[in-house]
């Protein structure tokens, strides 16, 4: 039961920064690259796996600080 737990408090944590980082990553993608079929596809297949990878590692390491302090 514990292991579930911890799994879906991992998984909440990724969530949450994957929805921070994109709404950062959008907002100056918007602001900096110009509108056309060919920079959005190279935002859905090269900088959202880039964002989903960032938020796991950034979740398990955000998993293991909290784990050490508490």
């Amino acid at each position: 039961m514990k292991q579930v737990l911890e799994k879906v408090i991992y998984y909440v944590f990724t969530l949450f920064i994957l929805i921070l980082l994109g709404k950062m990553t959008f907002k100056v993608w918007e602001a900096f690259v110009p509108w056309n079929y060919k920079t959005d596809l190279i935002g859905l297949f090269f900088v959202m796996p880039l964002l989903v990878a960032v938020s796991f590692i950034l979740a398990g390491l955000s998993i293991k600080v909290l784990r050490k302090s508490g």
